[in-house]
């Protein structure tokens, strides 16, 4: 069953641990989302802890048969050397309209696609990174319908400018968390975007200043 609200959670815990989009150091020492729980920013406290709850469950449970990521597919020049047909991204499925659900699971879909926009602050997010993040949702055990969703996702981000236009008023300092706590900040490209989607959001300097001070960067 499409569960946005746990593949959240997973994404949040790779980001944390360094293992998300192009992070390379854990976040605030390795403390785990849930112990800096009055953040302010509810949404990713409650998807950090409900996929903590669920990780210490499965861990104490028999091993579940979880999908295979697909390997990546290859540039569509090497496609065409190699002989094979080059084929346009999947487009997200129509099941996943944000409108279509529950308000905690749309809003857990717009914080998942915050935190792929900024991954893909630098324009692209190459074959072996969203390998990685494949990877690492199908050991996680993430469902096949959910899987599908990440990596439509995973295949055509959005904009800073969409994030900006798809978030409701009252989710603008978790989106804008979110997508904080996909990147490291140390490139121009990823400063441009947290700058972009700040606008975006119509969040001011000091809400940004505050919320970068209570994810710890």
């Amino acid at each position: 069953m499409f569960d946005p609200q746990r593949l959240l959670g997973q994404l949040l815990g790779d980001a944390l641990g360094g293992q998300f989009g192009h992070r390379g150091k854990k976040r605030g020492g390795g403390m785990s989302f849930g112990t800096k729980a009055q953040l302010g920013i509810g949404a990713l406290g409650i998807a950090m802890a409900a996929y903590e709850h669920y990780t210490s469950q499965r861990s104490q449970s028999a091993p579940q048969p979880m999908p295979a990521a697909p390997a990546p597919r290859p540039a569509a020049p090497v496609a065409a050397a190699m002989g094979m047909p080059s084929a346009p991204p999947p487009p997200p499925p129509s099941a996943f309209d944000p409108a279509r659900l529950p308000p905690d699971q749309a809003d857990a879909v717009l914080l998942v696609r915050a935190m792929i926009a900024a991954a893909a602050a630098d324009g692209v997010i190459d074959a072996g990174e969203r390998q990685r993040v494949l990877q690492r949702a199908s050991t996680a055990g993430v469902d096949p319908e959910t899987f599908a969703f990440l990596e439509a996702e995973l295949a055509v981000p959005k904009s800073a400018n969409d994030i900006g236009a798809m978030t409701r008023p009252g989710l603008t300092r978790e989106a804008y968390a979110a997508a904080a706590l996909a990147i490291d900040l140390d490139t121009e490209s990823e400063r441009r975007f947290l700058q972009t989607l700040g606008n975006a959001l119509g969040l001011g300097e000091d809400d940004r200043i505050a919320i970068h001070q209570q994810i710890g960067g």
